[in-house]
């Protein structure tokens, strides 16, 4: 009975997804990047919920459109890993957040590494440890490490019990990470491959420690070019663009949820005639959550419901299927730029606007917080940050409306170094190219249908891309996160050789 309890979870799971949805928090609003991850985390409570609704919901036992013939054949299906949709977690300690079904026979399990983050670490080190023992995987491919250095050593010198305690240590203190859990604190076999060429690491940590010659000042004098602009916006936004901003304000503060944002935004969109239709996850988002108001789940339950309640229902399923997480959190900063543009009606307004935005993707930029659409955002307006402009803008303007701003003269500090962001930053991207070429290779040299990649979330966009383009079917998981990184710990481990615990 394994598949058919398991559709009816995807089932109850698609019930209350939108329900749940608006209880999706922010744990920390450092940046967009914080946002997101911590929005995509909570979608994991909704599933444990569905399991046990399903276990005890005696009326689904009417559904018995698949005989023992049926359910025996899923059974063998759900051993095929070249499907994604056979692939499940333990929701605990993660989140499925994306699949794909490719055309090459093999699978890529992608678990974001939520580097130096002891909680996520854990959670990432339950993952694979499921994933091993589950479908018998052994091959882990991961970033931030060049060879096959493993502790298999360490487990003929002491027992699963000491090596499990001695493991917990160190990965609290940042000196191993999840991956090198599960390597010295069980006997699952494991082949552990790297996925980086060493010069691109290399580079790519060089251009992190020029970043942190100048990250100080330059930060500081982001955060008051943004204090700035922040107290000149009454006196040159309209009330629909300060109505905007003071919602976002709101949502970043945990004032109002995600959904009632999300509906905000959508109402904003619908009212200055921006086509909806560029935003499909937001369509389906709130289209669900309208027809999720129709339904009675007690007569869907119970049978009860007329052929229209029926119908209402098909369509809320249908909804929800469309509906990628991923997507939607990357539609969220595209939708608020469309619709701020939208609402600004002179050159003062426009400008701030991009003041604004340019300052809070700087900011970012500098915390190694980034998500892609924002470093996306930053190599296709690099005219908009030029910093000289921000501080010559705002200084102006504060004059005109006799508003008391302290605007910094070192605009200098980012404008100097503009292109050693924008080059650390390239050379990242350039390492998901890397990391293809590096799954291909272990993936054949291993004779293996299935493997799984540890690497961080800035890579997922990309890497998926490139992924799905060479035929990859592939599983995005988000190991469960609830506590806030240490940048400084994490910063100290980037500009190290290499990442603790990997070589």
């Amino acid at each position: 009975m394994i598949r058919l309890n398991r559709s009816r979870k995807a089932v109850l799971f698609l019930l209350i997804f939108v329900s749940v949805i608006v209880f999706c928090g922010l744990v920390y609003a450092a940046s967009l990047w914080d946002t997101r991850k911590s929005n995509v985390q909570n979608t994991a409570k909704p599933q444990e919920e569905a399991e046990t609704l399903a276990d005890n919901e005696p009326a689904l036992e009417q559904d018995q459109d698949m005989d023992m013939a049926d359910i025996y054949e899923s059974d063998i299906e759900a051993t095929d890993l070249t499907d994604p949709a056979y692939i499940t977690i333990p929701e605990q300690y993660g989140t499925i957040i994306e699949t794909h079904k490719g055309t090459n026979g093999k699978t890529i399990i992608h678990i974001q590494d939520a580097h130096m983050n002891y909680e996520g670490q854990k959670n990432e080190a339950m993952l694979i440890e499921s994933l091993l023992e589950d479908y018998g995987l052994n091959l882990i491919l991961l970033e931030g490490k060049v060879t096959d250095f493993n502790f298999n050593y360490i487990r003929e010198r002491a027992s699963v019990e000491e090596r499990a305690q001695k493991a917990d240590e160190l990965l609290k203190d940042g000196v191993i990470n999840g991956v090198n859990y599960v390597n010295i604190a069980t006997d699952y076999p494991m082949n552990i491959q790297g996925i980086e060429d060493k010069k691109i690491y290399d580079d790519n940590r060089d251009g992190l420690w020029e970043i942190d010659k100048f990250k100080g000042l330059a930060a500081e004098y982001v955060d008051k070019m943004t204090a700035a602009s922040d107290a000149i916006k009454s006196g040159i936004y309209n009330n629909a663009l300060l109505d905007l901003d003071t919602k976002k304000k709101e949502y970043d503060a945990e004032k109002i949820d995600l959904l009632g944002y999300y509906e905000y935004l959508y109402g904003k969109a619908e009212e200055t005639s921006i086509p909806l239709y560029t935003f499909p996850n937001f369509q389906s988002l709130i289209n669900a959550n309208n027809l999720e108001k129709k339904i009675d789940l007690a007569k869907i339950r119970d049978g009860s419901a007329s052929d229209e309640e029926m119908d209402t229902y098909s369509e809320y399923l249908e909804a929800t299927r469309e509906l990628n997480i991923n997507e939607l959190f990357k539609e969220e900063p595209l939708l608020e730029d469309v619709v701020q543009n939208a609402l600004a009606t002179t050159y003062d307004q426009k400008k701030l606007l991009k003041i604004s935005k340019a300052l809070s993707v700087m900011g970012n930029l500098l915390k190694i917080k980034v998500v892609p659409e924002e470093y996306n955002y930053f190599m296709e307006n690099k005219k908009d940050f030029d910093a000289q402009f921000w501080s010559d803008f705002l200084e102006q303007k504060s004059r005109e409306l006799g508003i008391s701003a302290d605007i910094p003269s070192n605009y200098y500090v980012v404008n100097d170094n503009l292109a050693k962001v924008a080059n650390f930053y390239s050379i990242a991207a350039e390492r998901d190219k890397v990391f293809l070429e590096k799954t291909n290779e272990h993936i054949q040299k291993a004779g293996a249908e299935t493997a799984i990649l540890v690497a961080g979330g800035f890579h997922t966009p990309t890497l998926t891309d490139l992924l799905a383009d060479a035929g990859y079917s592939y599983i995005v998981i988000s190991p469960k996160v609830t506590t806030e990184t240490n940048d400084e710990l994490y910063r100290s481990a980037l500009k190290k050789d290499w990442m603790p615990g990997v070589e």
